[in-house]
């Protein structure tokens, strides 16, 4: 895409990952610990120190433990905010310097706009909405401000909130002017149109690449070298460790089977006598049980055939490494399905709920009184719909099961304290309650050492060395594992609780073998093979590569020579290969069915004529000649259309693509997977 105006497009906005950022400008530290060996990041030329980057993540932190309500937080929790105090040095030393010259402020006016004026900022929307509802509260904003105070954390709350509109307000003004300087030219909307309503039909010969062997072509260390500089920008590459990895599982064993099965047996003699069977379910089961009541039908067959008799049990049955016995706890005559309406107040307006119950059966308008009070403000007039007993809160379900339609009543629950009017129920069927047990067999001490001591065998069998690693690996009959890491990794893909590992990675050298590191319960020992840093790919690094595309492009013109004919058929009796049928080829299609990934076959099938033998084409996978049998013109696309489609593509992704030029642009590089 063209732009309006070319200043525009160098200055990135990043609102989707700076729409939560603290505005105001920390100095940095300068103690030994912001040294460059402790360095986070480096951002435009100046260095992000590891005091400097915690001493951020603890202003974020304690502004989100004033809002949460809470002292600590999840592993996803702490990574978005080590996440938002990043953002908030690319922000200050990257983006900040460039809104100031150009003078983008957020005027007085806007700033009071954006809390109770027409136009109120999504931090605003986002941070004073009903928990219950989803929903903004104008209510909430406005007891939060008539409760702040210079001296608490109060202040500081609101200082930080202001501060994130500020910022969302600018980078909502610099889209704006992204989006209107994009536009559809001419040559792509020819292209465009040229995509959209030409498809192809041809008929194929192909010979792939491994039909000729290795040892035919030889590439010399030259030959490598010399396309290494030659295309030197496709080795371009970001920071990344190469590392192979044992995982050694840490199992239930037969023993500890077989212990499980007593401890099982004794529960089970307890469980089958016992008078309350839910009740011995939620204080023993290691797993909650669920206290919904299901028809016979939607239970497990086992204990569907106990048929509600109390005095039967189901199980013990093992399933994997977990134990499992039910028993019916209790019967009842329930609806499948309730309706009702309901206004949510706030807990303990307890006054007003009763005289809103009042007005209600003296004839008012439900719907109209919802609209007035209810915090509820998403379910129009108050009505919920039709729901299952078991979609709705306990206690709301139960005040429902036990009314009859038309009913007017209060229930409090964990949403807040309801009037309800009941509109629906089904007629009553049987259900039952099942009280289930469940006990997970774990590795015993003694099966958790021994494979701690098999991994302890393996690091020093390994001696320290990638190439000791390769050897015991080979030695003990082990399954390695290989994963290349990156620095915005924070985990290995399908490998949870795996920073440890990252981390490890980061901090080391080419060779290393790591020591134990318990993962999930499980022992790991990684090798380091590969460190790979930000900038060019080395010749050596490469060269496998390389060698690889040098030998294709060897064997292609092997396979080219062989593949003579003035007619396909021609083609096909000297390579003894069969014809293929590619159909439905589109114009910018990059993959054909029965073919493969062929990029070049697809723009050579559009570029020949219909009935003429192509030239050999090397793709891929192999060389191909081909015959386009057919171009249909689909006219399904019009210039108007597509320039509209173009447009909009370009709108949907500015947010990308003016995300990459500005970390292309400020030079960032993030070590925080060192640290963090």
């Amino acid at each position: 895409m063209r732009t309006k105006g070319g200043v525009i497009v160098t200055i990135v906005i990043f609102v989707a990952l700076l729409a939560f950022l603290i505005g105001d400008v920390f100095t940095s530290g300068s103690s030994l610990m912001n040294s460059r060996k402790m360095r986070v990041g480096e951002i435009d030329g100046k260095t992000v120190g590891y005091v400097d980057f915690l001493n951020k993540s603890d202003e974020i932190s304690n502004i989100y433990k004033m809002m949460w309500g809470r002292d600590a937080f999840s592993a996803e929790e702490q990574e978005m905010i080590y996440n938002m105090a990043w953002q908030q040095f690319i922000m200050q030393d990257a983006y900040q310097p460039g809104f100031q010259k150009l003078g983008m402020t957020v005027a007085a006016a806007e700033q009071v706009d954006m809390v109770n004026g027409a136009y109120l900022s999504p931090v605003i929307t986002s941070t004073f909405a009903n928990p219950a509802t989803g929903e903004f509260d104008a209510q909430f904003l406005k007891a939060f401000l008539a409760n702040v105070n210079n001296n608490d954390g109060s202040f500081a709350l609101w200082s930080f909130l202001r501060s994130q509109m500020a910022q969302e307000r600018i980078m909502s003004k610099y889209i704006s002017l992204v989006e209107g300087g994009f536009f559809a030219n001419d040559l792509e909307i020819a292209h465009g149109l040229k995509a959209a309503n030409e498809t192809y039909a041809a008929d194929v010969i192909g010979r792939e690449y491994y039909t000729v062997p290795d040892s035919l072509v030889k590439v010399t260390p030259a030959q490598v070298k010399a396309y290494y500089d030659a295309n030197k920008e496709a080795f371009r590459q970001e920071a990344s460790r190469d590392i192979e990895y044992v995982v050694f599982d840490v199992l239930p064993s037969e023993a500890d089977y077989a212990d499980a099965q007593e401890v099982v047996n004794d529960i089970a003699a307890e469980f089958a006598v016992s008078d309350a069977p839910m009740q011995y379910a939620l204080l023993n089961s290691q797993t909650k049980p669920d206290q919904t009541y299901y028809r016979p039908d939607q239970l497990d067959a086992a204990v569907a055939a106990l048929d509600g008799d109390r005095t039967k049990m189901a199980g013990p049955t093992l399933n994997g490494d977990e134990y499992t016995m039910a028993r019916i706890a209790d019967v009842r005559m329930l609806p499948d399905t309730l309706g009702a309406q309901h206004i949510l107040l706030q807990k303990g307006q307890n006054a007003l709920a009763d005289s809103l119950v009042n007005v209600l059966r003296g004839g008012a308008d439900f719907a109209a009184l919802a609209a007035q009070y209810s915090l509820d403000q998403y379910s129009e007039g108050g009505d919920l719909g039709r729901f299952t007993p078991a979609q709705l809160p306990m206690a709301f379900t139960d005040a429902a099961m036990n009314a009859n339609v038309g009913d007017i009543y209060t229930v409090e629950s964990d949403a807040g304290l309801q009037v309800v009017k009941l509109t629906y129920k089904t007629r009553p069927v049987r259900k039952m309650q099942v009280a289930t047990v469940t006990y997970k067999i774990d590795p015993s001490a003694a099966t958790i050492q021994e494979a701690y001591q098999k991994a302890s065998n393996f690091v020093t069998a390994a001696a320290g060395t990638a190439e000791g690693f390769a050897q015991a690996v080979g030695d003990q009959m082990l399954s390695k594992r290989t994963v290349r890491i990156r620095t915005t990794d924070r985990a290995i893909n399908g490998l949870e609780n795996s920073k440890e590992i990252v981390r490890w990675a980061f901090n080391g050298k080419t060779g290393d073998v790591s020591q134990i590191m318990d993962i999930d319960g499980n022992y790991y020992v990684a090798a380091l093979t590969g460190v790979r840093e930000k900038g060019y790919a080395t010749v050596e690094q490469a060269t496998a590569d390389i060698t690889k595309t040098l030998m294709n492009q060897e064997k292609a013109r092997i396979l080219a020579a062989e593949m003579t004919g003035a007619t396909l058929e021609e083609v096909a009796a000297a390579t003894g290969e069969q014809i293929r049928k590619a159909e439905n080829v589109e114009w910018n299609a990059f993959y054909i069915p029965e073919i493969g990934v062929e990029p070049q076959l697809v723009g050579a099938i559009t570029a020949v004529n219909v009935g003429e033998l192509s030239q050999p084409v090397e793709g891929v996978n192999g060389v191909y000649r081909f015959v386009v049998t057919d171009a249909q013109q689909t006219g399904v696309a019009t210039e108007e259309s597509e320039k509209v489609r173009l447009e909009t593509d370009a709108v949907n992704f500015v947010l990308q693509r003016t995300m990459q030029a500005l970390n292309e642009e400020s030079d960032i590089t993030d070590l925080r997977v060192k640290f963090f």
